[in-house]
């Protein structure tokens, strides 16, 4: 099943991540901010369960006109893009970013678009696409830093190798534009059911390499009777713990951040036993001089003790509190549509 034929109204899996993990962590991070309201960017879908869950948690705020001044949505598809405006309703059209987030992050001029702009009378179908797409990298550089990036997109972080990965690249830049600010929220969202093997012998690789480099990391992994990355017996842990070390921890050290990861959450979203999402919570702060070796040391042990938590399609199913909380959501951003219906 595509992620586009998914009913988000009732993704239950996807809603114990924002439950347990987007939304405390959210809450936690504007209280210690001490801003009235946190920007924050999305990938959301037409649904937009995570704009109005933190609207109506106090997280973002409407300006006096009822707008969300301070969000900012990428979206592909332009037919969906119309329809997020119209009811989220963010203070300009341009709040919209109508792109594939992984070209516009990773576009590079070349010969074929330097100088030249949308502005320029270009016959050419194929130049007109990569200017529309140069306009939408440059306007998304000028609307960076986030306090909050939900980076959750359709396509995957671990289904290809690295060097041909667009969206892999797009993660790393967004480490870059965020210079400017000293801390972060991010969550980061992939389907882990099908992992390159380029990208699982990376996994294994660097576990190996901490093991060996840091010892409070080897003790930690003694007592829980591991000693090389093939004995983590449970699938999800070692993905988990993967996923967290050789793509986010390795990205954002290698652009001076320290990693705190809140929570990662690992759900099914199309039926039992079938493809499984991984969304990790994660605090970023901007390191000093070279990231904290500490920090990252204590950051693998939380990992290990204590991640992933797991819903299976059935227990997402179940679960009263996070019906009840989806249900209040979906009220609350109806009471919302009404206003502009």
């Amino acid at each position: 099943m595509s992620p586009r034929n998914i009913d988000y109204d009732t993704y239950y899996g996807k809603h114990c991540a924002r439950y347990y993990g987007w939304l405390p962590a959210s809450i936690s991070y504007k209280k210690e901010s001490k801003k009235k309201s946190l920007k924050y960017f999305t990938l959301c879908a037409k649904e937009a369960i995570d704009v109005f869950m933190l609207e109506k948690e106090g997280v973002l705020r409407r300006d006096k006109n009822k707008k969300l001044p301070n969000v900012i949505i990428c979206e592909s598809e332009e037919k969906d893009a119309v329809e997020i405006f119209k009811f989220v309703r963010p203070p300009l059209e341009s709040s919209i970013l109508v792109g594939k987030l992984e070209e516009i992050l990773t576009f590079q001029d070349t010969n074929k678009t330097k100088g030249l702009s949308l502005d320029n009378d270009v016959k050419d179908a194929e130049i007109r696409k990569l200017l529309r797409t140069k306009r939408l990298s440059e306007q998304i550089k000028e609307l960076f830093p986030f306090d909050i990036i939900n980076f959750d997109p359709y396509e995957s972080l671990v289904a290809l190798d690295f060097e041909e990965n667009k969206m892999y690249q797009a993660f790393k830049r967004i480490f870059e534009l965020q210079k400017s600010i000293n801390s972060f929220l991010l969550f980061v969202t992939t389907k882990i059911t099908d992992i390159h093997l380029n990208v699982e012998s990376r996994f294994k690789k660097d576990f190996e390499c901490n093991v060996t480099e840091y010892p409070g990391i080897r003790e930690i992994l003694s007592l829980e009777r591991i000693t090389t990355y093939d004995e983590i017996c449970d699938e999800n842990k070692r993905k988990a713990l993967g996923f967290a070390k050789t793509i986010v921890m390795a990205v954002a050290r290698s652009q001076g951040w320290n990693c705190e990861h809140k929570g990662i959450y690992i759900y099914e979203y199309d039926k039992p036993g079938g493809t499984r999402m991984l969304s990790s919570v994660v605090k970023l702060s901007k390191a000093h001089t070279t990231p904290d070796e500490t920090a990252y040391v204590q950051d693998v042990i939380r990992i290990v003790k204590v991640m992933p938590k797991y819903y299976s399609y059935e227990e997402s199913s179940r679960k009263g509190e996070v019906k009840n909380h989806l249900e209040k959501v979906k009220e609350y951003r109806e009471e919302i549509r009404k206003e502009y219906t």
